[in-house]
């Protein structure tokens, strides 16, 4: 009767292909906001330079940080490495309101003072492990995206380089996969009415994974949140709009 997309893949993507260079447009985006606030900018500098500049650290010699397990509430000393900063860096990249925290901690992590960065990646590191079935997850993945997942030179500087796409490449050589319909990855065409979401921001379904979907479809709306990340429809009044939609039928 109707669809309502949030976060929209189209389905001739092998999902993960562009996550690096995602990743980069959307915190260019969103670091600008502190170049554009004159305190923000005074006090924290360059998120961008902080950030290079912890990464070629971290990369040569990443330290020993002592800290306070912000879940556990205990003292711990762990290495802090490139990949856990980088996980941090992408998943608060999601929510614009969380990555808004990450000026402050590149700076103070710039500055000699990377305890706020540690206790961040051992908080992510341990949710996510509760929160994420990998099982159904690799069969997901290995079924509709490895196939066409390969490693882009192109991407070796940024933040998450082709280390997702080597680990995904390896983890499906030895874990079974489905099999797909012919036109799987074929574009989707429909009459019905569709309101199709984006965020602004987001990291990994950009705003222009919607327009490339609203291409095909006769009686569709593309809807982009400003300043917000990956999927609108619980922010602000999206609940209202999309029941309106879903009531009246009128992208």
């Amino acid at each position: 009767r109707a669809l309502v997309l949030d976060g929209v893949v189209p389905p001739t993507l092998a999902l993960g292909s562009e996550h690096a260079r995602n990743l980069e447009a959307s915190l260019d985006l969103q670091f600008a906001r502190c170049a554009q606030d004159a305190t923000c900018a005074k006090r924290l500098g360059s998120p961008r330079q902080n950030l290079d500049a912890l990464f070629a650290q971290l990369r040569e010699a990443p330290p020993q940080v002592r800290f306070r397990d912000p879940l556990a509430n205990s003292v711990v000393e762990e290495t802090l490495s490139a990949g856990a900063v980088a996980a941090v860096v992408r998943l608060y990249a999601y929510t614009p309101a969380i990555a808004a925290m990450l000026p402050l901690s590149l700076h103070e992590a710039a500055s000699g003072r990377p305890e706020m960065l540690a206790a961040q990646a051992r908080m992510l590191s341990s949710m996510l492990g509760e929160s994420i079935m990998h099982g159904m997850q690799l069969s997901v993945i290995c079924t509709e995206d490895a196939p066409g997942l390969a490693v882009n030179p192109a991407d070796a500087g940024t933040v998450i380089g082709n280390a997702m796409i080597e680990v995904l490449k390896a983890q499906c050589a030895v874990w079974p996969a489905g099999s797909l319909a012919p036109d799987f990855h074929a574009p989707l065409v429909s009459d019905a009415p569709v309101l199709l979401m984006s965020g602004e921001f987001d990291p990994v379904t950009p705003p222009r994974y919607a327009e490339q979907v609203l291409a095909s479809l006769g009686k569709a709306r593309h809807l982009v949140g400003k300043g917000q990340g990956h999927i609108l429809l619980a922010r602000g009044c999206t609940p209202r709009l999309a029941a309106e939609f879903v009531d009246k039928l009128d992208p």
